[in-house]
């Protein structure tokens, strides 16, 4: 099979011309450019907007961390100023959740993103259902195709939990650095840096906070084959 996961990893100045700064994607230029701090906040309203809806669904953080690297990678294909965070938000839930299995249905997924991009109110968020299921049908193609069909995500939990045990960490150092890795979800470090790379970092950082010293370097991994440039 071949590793189509290549595509998704970016240069620090890719990150610096992104359809959204440049104003020009894949298909049409927009005319509309942001500066990539407002780039960066709009991806934190996007996820922040995705995290919500899945908690409101009662959905596993499997599908808030798969949602939103589909949303980091879509608007490395199409601009901010073309397509509202909110409303791609929405449809890489619906993704995620499929993807994920942990499904629930369309007017269930169109209901909860109503409710959040509403801030709550009921009755507004009840008239505005089924604009939102139509949104989701349509933009869940779009977020399919600009993700080229790659539904295989990778996340850091997996490494964190092999590399934990090996090294002798305790309990509250992985859920830490699983907390780390789920806040790093609102930013596009899933853009720049490999699963593996996140998981050390994240390890590190917990390690560092709660002042444990590991027994051994983490990149001595006897499991985790990690890059020599990480």
């Amino acid at each position: 099979m071949t590793d189509t996961s290549a595509q998704w990893y970016f240069s620090k100045e890719d990150m610096r011309n992104t359809p959204s700064v440049t104003g020009s994607d894949y298909s049409v230029s927009s005319g509309k450019t942001m500066l990539p701090a407002e780039e960066s906040n709009q991806r934190l309203r996007g996820c922040t907007f995705v995290h919500n809806v899945v908690k409101k669904l009662d959905m596993h953080q499997y599908v808030a961390s798969t949602a939103c690297v589909f949303f980091h990678r879509f608007y490395m294909r199409q601009s901010l100023s073309r397509y509202h965070p909110y409303e791609v938000a929405g449809a890489c839930v619906l993704l995620a959740s499929k993807v994920e299995e942990n499904k629930r249905g369309l007017k269930d997924i169109a209901m909860a993103c109503s409710y959040v991009a509403v801030k709550g109110q009921a009755k507004v968020a009840a008239d505005d259902r089924e604009k939102w299921e139509r949104l989701l049908k349509r933009l869940e193609i779009v977020v399919l195709e600009n993700c080229c069909f790659d539904m295989d995500i990778l996340h850091p939990y997996g490494f964190i939990d092999t590399l934990a045990p090996e090294f002798g960490l305790p309990v509250y150092i992985a859920k830490a650095a699983t907390g780390f890795i789920n806040d790093t979800l609102r930013t596009p470090l899933c853009l720049l840096y490999r699963p593996e790379v996140a998981a050390v970092a994240a390890l590190y950082f917990a390690l560092e906070l709660h002042g444990h010293v590991p027994s051994r370097s983490l990149f001595e991994s006897r499991h985790v084959l990690l890059p020599a440039n990480a």
